[in-house]
C-alpha cells in the first residue's frame, strides 16, 4: 500500500524546529511542500498559557508536528521530573491548547460559517518505548521501556492517543530509533564517540560500552524525512522509522573513525533494531 498523494498547500504547526531533527525537517517541508506555510511554535510547552496564546495566534492549522522533547540522557536522568514535565506535560498541553485554539473564532471558515476540521497530528516518540529483543521490533511488540526518557515517552504517547481518540483527531506517532547528526552535541553516542576518537591513541586499546549491541541508525535528515512523507501524506497510528539495517556500535564508531580502531568492548550488549515493515508500506522501499 502507498501513502495518499501530498497536498499542495496547507498550513503546518512544528514544535521542536529548533532541534537536531527539527531544523532539517523545516528545511524538508519548504522542499517538497513550498506550498504550505511552516508556523514554527516559540512557546514553552510547560507553560499552558503561552502555548495556548501561540496556537490560538497560529489561526486555523491542517497539521500538527510535535517534536520537542527532553531528549539528552544526561539531562533526564539529572531531572526526570523536567523529563517528564516536557515530555509528557508538554504534550498534554499542547492537545489542550489546540482543542482550545480550534474552538474559537480564529477556527471558524469563513466561505462555510462552520469549524474547520481538527488538525492532525504527529506526535514522534522513540524507539526506547521498547526493551532490548533478539529479532526486530514489531509496533505491536509490548513496550517495556527501561530508561526514564522513554518511560516518559510511552506516558506522552499514551496520553496522546486517549485525548486524540476523545476529541476526534486523526494521529500519528512515529518511532525513532537510533539518530546522529554531525552537529550533534552533549551526551549522544556520535558526539561522545567523536570527543574520544579526537583524543584517542591509535595504537590503544579503544573500550566501548555495549560496542557488540545492535542499532538502526539514521541520520536527522533521513529520519527528518521519513517524518515529513509520514505527516503530509496523512498515515495514522504507531509506525517504527529506521533504516531497516542493522549495525553493530563498534562498526558505527569505527566509521567516524579515521584510523582502524583497536575496539575493546565493556559492558552487556543489547539489541534495539525495528521492523520497518509498516514504514515500507506506507512510503515504500526507498524511504531515505
Amino acid at each position: 500500500m502507498m501513502m495518499m498523494e501530498i497536498p499542495t498547500n496547507g498550513r503546518v504547526y512544528v514544535t521542536g524546529s529548533g532541534g537536531i531533527v527539527g531544523r532539517h525537517l523545516c528545511a524538508v517541508l519548504q522542499e517538497v511542500a513550498p506550498g504550505w506555510e511552516i508556523l514554527r511554535n516559540t512557546a514553552d510547552l510547560t507553560d499552558l498559557a503561552a502555548t495556548t496564546r501561540g496556537l490560538k495566534a497560529a489561526g486555523p492549522l491542517d497539521l500538527v508536528i510535535h517534536l520537542a522533547a527532553l531528549v539528552p540522557v544526561d539531562a533526564v536522568l539529572a531531572d526526570p521530573a523536567r523529563g517528564y514535565a516536557v515530555n509528557v506535560g508538554g504534550t498534554v498541553n499542547l492537545l489542550a491548547a489546540l482543542a482550545q485554539s480550534e474552538d474559537g473564532d480564529t477556527a471558524i471558515q469563513p466561505e462555510t460559517g462552520r469549524a474547520a476540521p481538527r488538525a492532525r497530528l504527529l506526535c514522534c516518540s522513540s524507539g526506547h518505548v521498547y526493551a532490548s529483543q533478539p529479532d526486530p521490533i514489531r509496533e505491536t511488540d509490548r513496550t517495556e521501556p527501561v530508561s526514564v526518557y522513554g518511560k516518559s515517552k510511552l506516558l506522552a504517547e499514551q496520553a496522546a492517543r486517549e485525548i486524540c481518540q476523545d476529541t476526534g483527531r486523526a494521529l500519528c506517532v512515529p518511532r525513532l530509533f537510533s539518530i546522529h547528526d554531525p552537529d550533534q552535541q552533549g551526551s549522544y553516542l556520535r558526539p561522545s564517540l567523536e570527543r574520544r576518537l579526537a583524543k584517542a591513541d591509535p595504537g590503544a586499546p579503544f573500550e566501548l560500552h555495549g560496542a557488540e549491541s545492535l542499532r538502526d541508525f539514521l541520520t536527522a535528515e533521513q529520519a527528518a524525512r521519513i517524518l515529513v512523507r509520514l505527516a503530509l501524506g496523512g498515515a495514522e497510528g504507531v509506525v517504527n522509522v529506521g533504516s531497516g539495517t542493522p549495525q553493530r556500535v563498534a562498526d558505527f564508531a569505527q566509521s567516524l573513525a579515521s584510523f582502524p580502531l583497536n575496539i575493546k568492548s565493556i559492558g552487556t550488549p543489547n539489541i534495539l533494531v525495528p521492523d520497518v515493515s509498516r514504514l515500507r508500506a506506507l512510503i515504500g522501499e526507498n524511504h531515505d
